[in-house]
């Protein structure tokens, strides 16, 4: 069995959302000082690698807390995006996913991720089309994850992909890592948030277990 990391390192000074709170970490505790370490921590919900919620934009959608350890482990395969014609993805580029069988998780690889730490990394990076995401959540899956910000635009305020997927009841998994370290199926992928109350997004560990 090997298990894949796909996330980034939560640290200060991290690349944010556009508008969202930079994050701090900071070391309150010193083994030399007091006997242990510890950390304090300070960041948004949707820091880093995070998964978002159908909560995150539904006043009545269930919330972190109401969810299980199961909506967010499944069975996963990558659509490899890498050379997309253009900056959305359509339909026709995630056709690949119709032939697969018991698929919870698309993860969508565009290579976006080696632009993390870079100042373009929150700009023009792939979308969904409103059609592309309706495509996916008539899949039956658990959830869509990539390594791109969002599914929608930076400058959206409507966020139709966003809508689209959460009105299907996924889960939306961004800012993933290292995609293209995974097979294109065959593998479990887990994205566990942490159990936040009434929490609409959550930074997670996500990683990919080959067996």
């Amino acid at each position: 069995m090997q298990t894949i990391d796909l996330s980034h390192a939560i640290r200060t000074g991290m690349p944010v959302y556009p508008g969202d709170e930079s994050p701090n970490v900071r070391r309150t505790h010193f083994i030399k000082k007091h006997g242990f370490a510890q950390t304090s921590l300070t960041l948004p919900s949707h820091a880093g690698t995070h998964v978002d919620v159908p909560a995150h934009l539904f006043v009545d959608a269930p919330t972190l807390d109401w969810l299980g350890p199961d909506n967010f482990t499944g069975w996963g395969a990558v659509v490899d995006l890498t050379r997309l014609d253009g900056p959305v993805i359509g339909p026709a580029d995630l056709a690949p996913l119709a032939s697969m069988e018991g698929i919870d998780f698309a993860l969508l690889r565009t290579g976006w991720d080696s632009r993390w730490n870079t100042e373009c990394y929150y700009r023009d990076y792939p979308v969904l089309s409103e059609t592309a995401a309706k495509f996916l959540g008539g899949l039956g899956l658990k959830g869509v994850g990539m390594d791109t910000p969002s599914p929608d635009p930076v400058n959206s305020t409507d966020l139709p992909a966003h809508h689209v997927l959460f009105n299907h009841g996924l889960a939306v998994v961004e800012n993933l890592a290292a995609l293209g370290d995974l097979p294109l199926e065959s593998f479990i992928f887990c994205c566990l948030p942490l159990k936040v109350l009434d929490g609409e997004g959550s930074p997670c560990r996500a990683v990919g277990i080959v067996l």
